[in-house]
């Protein structure tokens, strides 16, 4: 019998600089396909770039940031980024932009900038939490 579970990914590495986002991708690809749950990903330290609105990669690219968007619009997981180390980077929505005064808004919805609370909640209501560095 195999038994579903429910998952947290935590990304921790820039999404063009690192194979940790394509193996974060493949993994909950491979999950979601057993039957398991991705609840949320939590975007951390480099990794929130993922967020970042402005993003052309090259036609030879992968378009992380669209496989992220994929992978939640196909799973109902909610796509969390770290808010200090999004502020710190100047990855800002609509209500940090308004905070700090800046003209313009560089992270768009379904992208969320949540406190380090929301990372530690996987630890309490997820089977499982993966980490990919």
């Amino acid at each position: 019998m195999i038994t579903t579970m429910n998952l947290q990914l935590n990304l921790y590495q820039a999404p063009w600089h690192h194979v940790s986002h394509r193996d974060a991708l493949a993994f909950a690809r491979a999950s979601l396909a057993r039957g398991d749950r991705i609840e949320r990903v939590f975007f951390f330290m480099d990794a929130v770039y993922i967020g970042l609105t402005s993003q052309s990669p090259a036609s030879d690219e992968v378009d992380m940031r669209q496989a992220w968007l994929d992978l939640a619009a196909d799973a109902g997981c909610e796509l969390l980024l770290c808010i200090a180390a999004s502020a710190n980077r100047g990855l800002l929505n609509d209500a940090e932009a308004e905070r700090y005064q800046s003209p313009i808004t560089t992270v768009a919805e379904p992208f969320q900038l949540v406190g380090l609370g929301q990372w530690a909640l996987g630890y309490g209501d997820s089977d499982k939490v993966v980490s990919f560095r």
